[in-house]
């Protein structure tokens, strides 16, 4: 029974410097491990109320890099949020340019009911519903998936933290946090069988994120920089989304506004069908 304990306790503890091997290429972290204080659920229950707004408005630049043809192709988009509860969430985002894609929209709603999402396409006059099994698809070729854009739900995964790392050059004391799914058909569902979380410790900001596939391989990594404080809340001006050797998106903030004032008609469906987004 010692020989079986201390053999999981080794293999345990060789998992923990896997996972957290994989923020090194980003340079955020230098190795200084210590335990956590906290537990992965309490750090992000922290976070989510530290860091959330009633409401959210934005105007981004993305751009969308092949690697391999080192192509660029660069979009307008507006998003508004407004959160009135972690049960009672919607969201809207759509481009204003190109032409080719402007009008395009996302529509997601968090309700007590359900969760539910809508893609709008100008050329189809109607909006499509997302189904839950095609949440692991890309949105409008970025490399964000449907999952991604529904940002972080606290009650769909579970959280372990597994150490604290000295991150951001020294400068900072990071978590370094762990992410599962539910359930196997929830990971199904948005195609991660984890996510590995740095947070900084003092802000509760995340800093990067690292996807893995069903098969447990390291897919994509997101990377949140150029962070700015409005009245106590911090947001990332800068997004990137790396599909490894495949492509890239950056995603650019450049207006923000929190807590302010959203017409309730843009965050329904009519907004979207009526076209009331497209001047």
């Amino acid at each position: 029974m010692k020989n079986s304990s201390t053999s999981n306790r080794i293999k345990s503890i060789r998992s923990s410097l896997v996972l957290t091997s994989f923020f090194f290429a980003g340079a955020f972290i230098s190795p200084v491990y210590s335990k956590c204080d906290k537990s992965g659920s309490d750090i992000m229950n922290q976070q989510n109320k530290k860091q959330s707004a009633a409401t959210e408005q934005e105007e981004q630049e993305i751009v969308i890099l092949d690697i391999a043809t080192k192509k660029k192709e660069t979009r307008g988009m507006k998003r508004f949020m407004r959160k009135k509860s972690d049960d009672d969430k919607k969201s809207v985002m759509y481009f204003d340019s190109p032409k080719t894609i402007k009008g395009s929209g996302l529509l997601s709603w968090k309700t007590p009911e359900g969760d539910n999402q809508w893609l709008y396409i100008p050329e189809l006059k109607k909006l499509q519903r997302i189904a839950s099994g095609s949440r692991k698809n890309y949105f409008m070729g970025t490399d964000f998936t449907y999952a991604d854009l529904e940002g972080e739900d606290l009650k769909k995964n579970q959280y372990t933290c597994s150490q604290e790392v000295s991150c951001q050059k020294g400068k900072s004391t990071c978590y370094v946090i762990e992410a599962k799914p539910i359930s196997d058909k929830e990971a199904r569902n948005i195609g991660y069988s984890k996510r590995m979380l740095l947070v900084d410790k003092k802000d509760l900001i995340t800093l990067k994120i690292v996807f893995f596939d069903l098969k447990g391989q390291k897919l994509k990594t997101a990377e949140y920089a150029n962070w700015v404080e409005d009245k106590g809340l911090w947001r990332p001006n800068l997004a990137i989304m790396d599909r490894h050797g495949v492509q890239k998106t950056y995603i650019k903030v450049n207006a923000r506004t929190l807590n302010g004032s959203i017409d309730d008609m843009v965050l329904t469906k009519r907004f979207l069908e009526k076209e009331m987004h497209i001047k």
